[in-house]
């Protein structure tokens, strides 16, 4: 562990290393998802073949290879099998789709034998594969215990039990919560971090700046995105403070997505939808590139032609998503979003004295254009811009709700207050006096 600890104390002294963290993170996961790929094709075969037969001399091979590369990033190997995924030095492995029934059968192999996972503390030979291997097979009927079958006992692999799995993991849950906290925190910072950085990538190539990054790549991000959102709202929505000057478009689209799937959530979406959610605020506002970058830049209050300009990037954005030519939900649902985020959700009717006193919806919009609308809205406020300073949080949903509160559903724009942890929201009233809108 001495080696991870290196990465985050770096990582602590300078958060731009945060690039380092990333790629080892990502390297572990990808030796994670090589291991229990490997796994799973040992213990299939081993029914049908002795763990001598030639046919795992390779296999073997690269699985201790495998193992020792992760020993030596992090001088231990500990997977544990747990609920429906398998842990990896306590990081969960995430594995795609594809790959969702061949670990289900590793781990109910795991359970049937009675085995929850194993701890290695020094590098594996391919003799000890062959003996843990062995207990998956036909002719392995003794039960196993920490040091495998007494036929072929393990050496360097302690075997944990399946149901101790459980009660480890809950101990973790209520022990060290501290330490837990800034795991948590230092994760979740990660996460933003490489959206950050994929979304810089795919800007770029938008511009002709770089290659083309492929949008389905994104996916990836966003579902880590939703998958941290449910336990860790409080450092999510902290995140989306992050801005920069040089890169509004790219920190915007990432701070759009989190507000929208941490929205999403509250509202009762579920996962399938936040991650579709998540991928249409992502890429909501890729015509912005079309746009020119005078327009974008320019300090002074933009005239009719140039305000004209601006309001057709979601025209452009439309354009751009239609041009991959690959038509699917997902595709319709960025579609659609892309061009009604920008739609005003009602007319404002006004008193004798000015104030808005209800309004009349005018568009029927979908679910997700009204989340994205809000989310795009907050963060585009509480952003610096060329012609402005960036508004506060609270002075951002006080013009909302006010002098644009017809722009959104009122419904959502509530709830959507309330996620943002703000009791009231005070204004002044026509006479300069401070009112509490609820």
């Amino acid at each position: 562990m001495a080696e991870k600890l290196k990465f985050q104390k770096k990582m602590e002294a300078a958060p731009e290393r945060l690039d380092m963290a990333r790629q080892y993170e990502e390297k572990l996961q990808t030796l994670g998802r090589s291991l229990i790929a490997g796994l799973y094709m040992l213990i299939r075969n081993v029914k049908l073949y002795e763990p001598e037969n030639d046919i795992f001399a390779k296999p073997m091979e690269q699985i201790k290879d495998i193992i020792n590369t992760i020993m030596a990033m992090d001088e231990a190997v500990n997977l544990q099998g747990a609920g429906e995924a398998f842990y990896l030095n306590n990081m969960l492995i995430k594995i795609d789709i594809n790959s969702l029934d061949n670990v289900r059968y590793l781990l109910k192999e795991f359970e049937r034998r009675g085995v929850g996972g194993f701890i290695l503390t020094s590098a594996i030979t391919i003799p000890e594969l062959r003996n843990f291997v062995y207990i998956f097979s036909k002719e392995s009927a003794e039960e196993v215990g920490e040091r495998g079958v007494s036929a072929r006992k393990l050496q360097a692999l302690k075997l944990r039990r399946w149901e101790k799995i459980q009660e480890i993991l809950e101990n973790q849950e209520l022990s060290d919560h501290e330490d837990r906290q800034v795991d948590r925190k230092r994760y979740t910072l990660t996460v933003y971090a490489r959206t950050i950085y994929y979304m810089r990538k795919y800007i770029a190539g938008l511009r002709g700046e770089g290659p083309k990054i492929a949008i389905r790549k994104g996916g990836r991000y966003i579902q880590d995105l939703v998958d941290i959102c449910f336990g860790h709202r409080t450092h999510f929505l902290g995140l989306t403070t992050l801005k920069s000057d040089d890169e509004y478009l790219c920190f915007h689209s990432v701070n759009v997505a989190l507000l929208s799937i941490v929205f999403g959530a509250e509202l009762g979406l579920k996962k399938p939808q936040l991650r579709d959610l998540g991928m249409a605020a992502l890429f909501h506002d890729m015509g912005m590139v079309d746009v020119d970058d005078e327009l974008l830049l320019k300090r002074t209050k933009l005239n009719a032609e140039e305000t004209k300009q601006i309001k057709k990037a979601p025209l452009y954005s439309v354009k751009r998503i239609l041009r991959a030519r690959l038509l699917n939900k997902l595709t319709i649902h960025r579609i659609i979003t892309a061009y009604e985020h920008k739609t005003e959700f009602g007319t404002p009717v006004k008193d004798l004295k000015g104030n808005v006193s209800f309004i009349v919806p005018k568009s029927d919009l979908g679910v997700y254009s009204k989340i994205i609308a809000i989310a795009d809205c907050y963060d585009a406020l509480t952003s610096r811009r060329p012609f402005r300073d960036a508004y506060s949080p609270d002075i951002a949903l006080s013009l909302m709700w006010t002098e644009i509160k017809h722009k959104f559903d009122p419904e959502y724009l509530k709830i959507f207050m309330e996620v943002m942890r703000l009791p009231s929201v005070r204004v002044l009233n026509d006479k300069g006096e401070k009112i509490v809108i609820f």
